[in-house]
């Protein structure tokens, strides 16, 4: 008996129905959408408020020992200095991934091929912990281990729970942190450009960017699907009291 053919939608044939029509099984199609690109969303909300965080500090109490051009300046040499640094950081923290997927995958590669019974025993031990009898794990294995390639995925994203899928590209993670880093710490800088009075414009900078600070943890809460008004005033509390360590710690060691 020889397979159904597809039909022009792409569908199964599976038999004929009673009046001589050809009943098609349909394709599985997601109805939900999934967050893409979680590696490069965490890394971005990471870089903005590092800026925005470390810039704010920095100015509200350099600002009270300078001129404000000399605050533009060192603002922006903060700004520019930290984006360098974060976009280097970036891209060796996604090396070092790759470097230890690739690690791990080589030493569970050498275990299937020199230490198979004892690989194979201990990926059915995985399958019975999430709930499969003796016989429905023995099954599974059998037919994942008869495929080198995928009994080691298996492998990998079951007992490491790791998959070359989540691994970030180096330069797009560093590339996503250095610019949201920058973007960050314009924040809080914007305000001297545009104002001349230091006073006013510090109490600006604070306002934007403790305003920045629950937009960005309300857009985070929106992409989680947590509630937006929690996740803007959690983001916007943590930010602020980052942000007054730092200048305290400022002010204790007499930075500013």
């Amino acid at each position: 008996m020889t397979a159904s053919p597809p039909d022009e939608y792409g569908n199964n044939l599976k038999g004929i129905g009673r009046h001589g029509e050809a009943k098609a099984t349909p394709r599985y199609e997601e109805k939900h959408t999934h967050i893409r690109g979680r590696g490069l969303i965490s890394s971005a909300a990471l870089g903005l408020a590092d800026g925005l965080i470390s810039n704010i500090a920095f100015l509200t109490g350099f600002a009270e020992v300078a001129g404000i051009d000399l605050v533009r300046l060192a603002g922006l040499a903060a700004a520019i200095a930290g984006t360098v640094s974060m976009f280097f950081g970036g891209i060796l923290a996604a090396s070092s991934e790759f470097d230890l997927f690739r690690a791990d995958a080589r030493r569970e590669a050498y275990e299937i091929e020199h230490e198979r019974d004892e690989e194979v025993m201990e990926l059915k031990e995985l399958y019975m912990k999430k709930g499969l009898t003796e016989e429905e794990a023995e099954m599974v294995v059998s037919r994942v281990s008869a495929d080198k390639e995928r009994f080691l995925e298996d492998m990998l994203a079951n007992e490491l729970h790791i998959h070359d899928s989540n691994l970030q590209k180096p330069y797009r993670l560093g590339l996503a942190t250095g610019v949201s880093f920058f973007v960050g710490a314009l924040v809080p800088l914007t305000p001297y450009y545009l104002l001349g009075v230091e006073s006013d414009a510090t109490t600006v900078s604070v306002v934007v960017s403790l305003l920045f600070l629950f937009c960005a943890g309300a857009w985070k809460g929106r992409i989680a699907g947590k509630g937006i008004a929690r996740s803007g005033t959690e983001t916007l509390l943590i930010g602020a009291v980052a942000a007054a360590v730092l200048f305290a710690i400022g002010r204790l060691f007499g930075f500013v």
